[in-house]
């Protein structure tokens, strides 16, 4: 191409242009593959997040089965313990007063 004196600032301010649109472009471009890479982690996270909560929930079971054994039902461990006290245990320390209103 050729490029006259009376030419020459349309021709840069037109490459100047042209380059401002392709790196526009590029960076249209990285923004597109940089969202889908957030997205996938975002995905996961949620995933994991879901995953957390499920194994919360199975411990509170675990949990609650633990204390129903501890406390509720015939022989449980806190009316047993309570019982040997009862009869003579040498016992330090006393059982919290809510584990034995709990039998």
């Amino acid at each position: 191409v050729l490029v006259t004196p009376s030419t020459l600032l349309a021709t840069l301010k037109t490459i100047a242009s042209v380059w401002k649109q392709e790196q526009q472009t590029r960076n249209a471009l990285d923004i597109a593959t940089k969202a889908g890479a957030l997205y996938d982690k975002f995905v996961g996270f949620t995933e994991d997040m879901k995953k957390i909560g499920q194994n919360i929930d199975r411990s509170k079971d675990a949990y609650n089965e633990a204390f129903n054994k501890l406390s509720s039902g015939t022989g449980n461990l806190v009316s047993r313990a309570e019982t040997l006290r009862k009869l003579g245990a040498k016992n330090s320390k006393q059982l919290d007063q809510k584990l034995l209103e709990e039998e």
